[in-house]
């Protein structure tokens, strides 16, 4: 028997299904705490908050818990009570212990933060696995509960504050509070929806939406409603209108572009699907150099609203279940193989984690500035290179890799396509390259061109972690 095959067996005896054609991704467990880990690093010289410090120390501290999953999903030792216990507290201690040390947190607040963040991990964790069959890998399920607990950790020590301190701190980004409050109201709807299955009746869910949503509206952030700094600082800039107005028109010019494959009757191939790529390419750029905190907003809002629709689509929500259902089955993926389609939730999440993961991603002018190519990363290696990689594929791709049904051709077309956009960026002005940058940057591409044609493991999400952490050592 097979490492895979038995690993797969011993996964079943938890009730859990895996993504079917790939393997475990057990390489991931650590992926996102390495992202956070070259921004404490502190290499570029911007400051990462106490808040931030305490994330990354969790992170590891999450990384650490899914490797002892995989150690008690493998080993029936482990998966008695007593062997969960054991590496439960193993890593509650571990975090506990070096937020002492490493912040000088008391330590109230550090068991508290432990315990906590490793069992909503574990919650959130065995949940997808077991309530979404078929979506993740082992890997892909690991990154996206812990992010999901970092989120919930990060709202947890800065949304209290912001409710009931008078006024912002010098460093403090308004936008990014909105963002966490919206967020969070959305987070609440899905999880009461998965809790309390009466909630998926189209009455009561449509009235406990409008409910969460209006106490997200008027919550007070430095004594003012959310709903009302968001118009303040939407109307408050010209130039910001006119880039809303940009990306309304993208909007809809996708959107017809959906309506028109589905009218066709025909089921969207890689190439054709590689037009989201384009799209959120075109919004990314303009976006990352004069509307940068603009686009970090935007960003959370629009995977809320994908999540929100995704939602109403897996619980048959009335009246616009049928046309959720018919979109997304014309243009699924081979790797949507559960109930949910998660593809074009990582492809906003891939382009927008770079942003989302930057302690300090917008600088004074309101751009990414120097910070510039490390924000790309999503951009560079899903919006273009993994794009290339897979039109060039499908069309001349002759030399397959050893164990892939990836092309030689369709990874070359890659690392040609992202070092030609960075070059034409450095020509234009608009980042600057020193020798260790460029030679960073090289390999970077080089590393997620071949990533993106050996992995199992879903591109859109963990191309753009491997580039980040490559681009943040230089």
């Amino acid at each position: 028997m097979t490492k895979k095959c038995a690993t797969e067996k011993s996964v079943r005896n938890f009730g859990i299904t895996t993504r079917p054609h790939a393997n475990d991704g057990l390489w991931l467990s650590g992926v996102l705490f390495l992202c956070q880990a070259v921004n404490v690093w502190n290499r570029d010289n911007h400051g990462t908050s106490l808040d931030y410090k305490r994330s990354t120390i969790l992170s590891f501290g999450l990384a650490l818990q899914t490797v002892w999953i995989f150690i008690s999903l493998r080993t029936r030792r482990f998966q008695r009570p007593t062997g969960k216990l054991l590496y439960s507290c193993t890593s509650i201690g571990t975090t506990s212990f070096l937020l002492w040390v490493c912040l000088k947190d008391n330590v109230v607040f550090v068991s508290v933060s432990a315990v906590l963040g490793i069992t909503l991990y574990n919650w959130i964790y065995f949940k997808m696995l077991k309530q979404l069959p078929k979506s993740f890998t082992l890997g892909e399920a690991a990154v996206v509960g812990q992010g999901v607990t970092i989120f919930a950790y990060y709202a947890f020590l800065q949304l209290p504050r912001a409710a009931l301190d008078s006024g912002p701190s010098v460093n403090q980004d308004v936008m990014h509070l909105v963002l966490q409050i919206i967020l969070t109201g959305i987070g609440t709807i899905i999880t009461l929806c998965h809790i309390l299955p009466f909630l998926r009746n189209t009455v009561w869910f449509y009235l406990i939406t409008i409910v969460i949503a209006s106490g997200t509206a008027l919550f007070p952030i430095f004594g003012k409603p959310t709903i009302l700094l968001l118009f303040q600082f939407i109307l408050s800039d010209t130039n910001r209108m006119l880039v809303i107005a940009l990306y309304m028109s993208l909007l809809i010019l996708t959107s017809f572009f959906v309506v028109y494959q589905i009218n066709g009757q025909t089921n969207a191939n890689t190439a054709t699907r590689k037009i989201f790529h384009i799209a959120i390419v075109l919004v990314f750029l303009p976006g990352l150099w004069s509307q940068c905190t603009l686009l970090h907003l935007a960003s959370g809002l629009m995977l809320g609203l994908l999540l929100m629709l995704e939602t109403a689509r897996v619980i048959h929500l009335e009246p616009i279940h049928s046309s959720l259902d018919t979109a997304v089955r014309n243009f699924i993926d081979e790797k949507d193989a559960g109930p949910v389609a998660l593809t074009p939730i990582y492809l906003l999440v891939g382009c927008s984690l770079p942003m989302w993961l930057h302690p300090v991603p917008c600088d004074l002018t309101d751009s990414a500035g120097r910070n510039l190519p490390k924000l790309l990363a999503g951009v560079l290696s899903v919006g273009i290179g993994d794009t290339m990689a897979s039109v060039c594929g499908y069309l001349v791709g002759r030399h397959k890799w050893p164990g892939t049904n990836k092309s030689v051709e369709g990874t070359l077309a890659s690392i040609v396509s992202q070092a030609g956009t960075m070059f034409l960026l450095y020509w234009l002005g608009f980042i600057h390259l020193n020798t260790l940058r460029a030679a960073t940057t090289g390999a970077a591409i080089i590393i997620n061109a071949l990533v993106e044609a050996k992995t199992s493991q879903v591109d859109n999400l963990v191309l753009p972690m491997v580039t980040y952490i490559v681009l943040g050592t230089a």
